[in-house]
């Protein structure tokens, strides 16, 4: 650049492999740049079988643990109108399967499917907003049957390019009669910082109830929210699932808010490893934010220092969520991922995650392949990943000496291991010929190097190995980037002007929330703003001034304040957060309420000033977005008891909408216990049948305490069968 040339950089984030940058330099005045970048990614199957595809298209800001909020590098963001630029969008479907539907979480889609019914295109129905992350759920036939495709190297090419490379996408199915594990220790780790405020927090409380009451009998647990800092409910160790630690976690549940300021994860984290383990129970722990921390590498590392005796599973909420962190974490924690955007229910994964986290751990596996013996291969990870039973896994194997093999020649591959001590196998056959894939692209090949070199990365491998795999495939890493110079082209003279290109967001509209990280002498100020952009400085006050001034306009009926505060940064420089807060339709300001909450937590040792302004600013957004809400179904799961039974209350009977003398007239029975209990079974079959994946386990464990009791001769499904409700 500084010779003139129009140069471009591209390169991952210092702190995360899920975030690039893209600079572009030395572009003359009113010239036009068209930047072509492409990845390969391998799609998400979710827990009802569907493939999801997302683009993402925000970015929210990361927290880090000195200095709150961060921008990456030197990105500003934006919402609404204040992105200067719109999206098109075109989604070409090809799969190995039949296509039996599309549709997308937040967005209406015009799908065009061709004649077989294998090929489709999608494109946006309306214009796009910049306030979450395209996602595209495609169901196909069949979607479990395993896919196995080789894909030629190119022989003019060097490295892992010139190699052929096999992929092997497959599900192992659960056995007749899986094996029982003894209980385990579960402990729940929710993320309870500011900007889980509003939809997220709530639906975090109803998924922590579910998952109380999925427990198993006998199992020890625990329950802890984070933010700025931590808090556990039981701060010493976890305690036995009985119905006084259960009526504790309720309780806790109930008041649960995301009032913890910043989003500090490590904390909590490092905590729960320092902990005594419990001799045989297993320790299971379930990680719920939404994402948006910086200091995840260290995270990372310090969750596969500890795999010896805890299996990590994380939920990532929302959009613009750090997948580096969610997916490295339950990748080094040796679990499992889900993602949830804000229009998804979040209850359904997070039971699936239970569900394999309550799954026998499979021990002496070991995978073999049956090819022609003059064909050399690697695996690809080279160590055997760790296996869940009903969701897909995906091996590469990357081959040489393919040429002259006969295509017919069935070659297979065999994985056997034990659960407990019941050995399973799953075997796979499949041919060269059927399966070959072609293509200049070359994804497979970058999928299988991205693989190495993430598995490389977690072992702490030389930076050398990773820059070796990195350029042979020609995708980047924390250690290459892709470097672009037109030294052909006309070289560019005069002044140059940087300009940075605003980066959507998920960050409150302005003129409900807004914040905005900056440097300024501390010294508080009032700030004003407006709908339609950021806030803008007025006089200074005094804290003692705060609750006195209001908005520029009565038009806007918006007025906002900022408390600066000293965060260990050098000089007199602090961060400042200005909060703008809605005028109530009767006109008068929150403002009032804002001083004297603030007045009320100023003196906590526990959180910072620019920390309570975070709760002050997301709670403001959650006031003016609250709805109402009631749900017969998690009202009735709130009254099951810890080891699994109902009482026939009338709380339950209002529930339910029916008599204590409707039930036993239909179930002849004197233990009130029972017929509350099938009655629940049959209420929940009944009238909640489309959210069975969440309210199953609590089912299975209700079945178990019904299999224990005295049923004179009846069986449990002919009394659920007798129920009138």
């Amino acid at each position: 650049m500084a010779s003139g040339h129009t140069a471009m950089l591209l390169q991952e984030d210092e702190s995360a492999g899920d975030i690039f940058s893209c600079k572009l330099g030395n572009l003359p005045s009113k010239a036009e740049a068209k930047i072509v970048f492409a990845f390969a990614t391998e799609l998400d199957v979710e827990p009802d079988g569907t493939t999801k595809f997302t683009l993402p298209t925000v970015l929210n800001p990361r927290y880090s643990p000195v200095g709150g909020l961060t921008s990456e590098g030197k990105a500003r963001y934006a919402t609404g109108n204040a992105i200067p630029y719109k999206l098109s969008f075109q989604l070409n479907v090809r799969g190995p399967q039949k296509i039996k539907g599309i549709r997308g979480t937040n967005d209406k889609l015009n799908v065009d499917y061709s004649e077989a019914q294998n090929v489709a295109r999608v494109t946006l129905a309306d214009e796009f907003k910049f306030d979450h992350d395209i996602s595209v759920l495609v169901e196909y036939e069949n979607c479990n049957l395993p896919q196995i495709v080789l894909e030629k190297g190119d022989p003019h090419l060097g490295g892992l390019l010139k190699e052929d490379v096999v992929m092997v996408n497959f599900f192992l199915e659960p056995p007749a009669q899986i094996p029982r594990t003894n209980p385990g220790e579960f402990i729940f780790i929710i993320d309870r910082s500011g900007s889980m405020a509003g939809e997220k927090i709530r639906s975090a409380k109803e998924t922590l109830l579910l998952f109380l009451k999925s427990l198993p009998v006998n199992c020890y647990f625990n329950v802890i929210g984070f933010g700025s800092h931590f808090e556990s409910l039981f701060p010493e160790e976890s305690r036995i699932y009985n119905e006084k630690n259960l009526n504790k976690a309720e309780k806790l549940q109930k008041q649960m808010e995301a009032d913890m300021g910043g989003t500090e994860i490590l904390g909590p984290l490092e905590h729960v490893f320092k902990q005594k383990l419990i001799e045989n129970y297993p320790r299971q722990l379930f990680v719920l934010t939404d994402g948006e921390v910086r200091n995840t590498d260290y995270i990372i590392k310090l969750a596969r220092s500890n795999t010896q005796h805890t299996r990590v599973f994380t939920v990532g909420i929302g959009h613009g969520a750090s997948t580096a962190l969610i997916r490295g974490l339950a990748k080094a924690g040796q679990g499992k991922e889900v993602f949830v955007t804000d229009s998804e229910r979040l209850q359904p994964k997070v039971i699936s995650l239970l569900q394999c986290a309550m799954q026998p751990v499979a021990s002496d596996v070991e995978v073999t392949w049956d090819l022609p013996s003059h064909i050399n291969w690697i695996m690809l990870p080279a160590k055997i990943p760790y296996f869940f039973l009903g969701v897909r896994h995906i091996l590469y194997l990357m081959l040489s000496g393919t040429d002259g093999v006969d295509p017919a020649y069935v070659c297979s591959m065999t994985l056997k291991g034990k659960l407990v001590s019941t050995p399973f196998e799953y075997k796979e056959t499949f041919t060269f010929h059927d399966n070959m894939e072609t293509g200049t692209s070359a994804p497979i090949h970058r999928l299988a190097a991205k693989a190495q070199i993430k598995e490389l990365q977690l072992n702490d491998a030389s930076k050398e190995q990773i820059v070796t795999i990195s350029k042979s495939a020609n995708v980047i890493s924390k250690h290459t980037a892709f470097v672009m110079v037109d030294s052909g082209g006309k070289r560019v003279e005069g002044m140059s002007m940087e300009r940075i290109v605003p980066t959507g967001t998920m960050l409150p509209n302005y003129q409900e929330c807004y914040f905005k990280l900056a440097y300024m002498p501390i010294e508080p100020r009032l700030m004003s703003c407006s709908a339609s952009g950021p806030p803008h400085p007025v006089p200074s006050v005094s804290l003692s001034q705060i609750g006195q001034r209001t908005s520029t306009s009565e038009s806007e009926k918006v007025s906002s304040i900022v408390i600066s505060d000293r965060v260990g940064l050098p000089h007199e420089d602090t961060i400042r957060y200005s909060c703008c807060v809605k005028k109530s339709s009767s006109g008068s300001t929150k403002l009032q309420r804002v001083k004297q909450f603030f007045k009320s937590k100023k003196r906590s040792k526990e959180k910072s000033h620019s920390d309570i302004m975070m709760e002050l600013c997301y709670e403001s957004v959650a006031e003016s977005t609250k709805i109402s809400y009631a749900d017969s179904m998690m009202d009735a799961i709130r009254l099951q008891t810890f080891h699994g039974s109902w009482s026939l209350d009338s709380d339950l009977l209002e529930i339910l909408k029916t008599s204590e003398e409707l039930l036993k007239q239909t179930i002849p029975f004197q233990n009130d216990t029972v017929v509350a209990t099938v009655a629940v079974i049959a209420w929940l079959r009944k009238y909640h049948i489309r959210r069975r994946d969440e309210w199953l386990m609590l089912e299975m464990k209700a079945l178990d305490w019904l299999e224990t009791q005295d049923l004179r001769g009846y069986t449990v499904e002919d009394l659920i069968s007798r129920v009138t409700i």
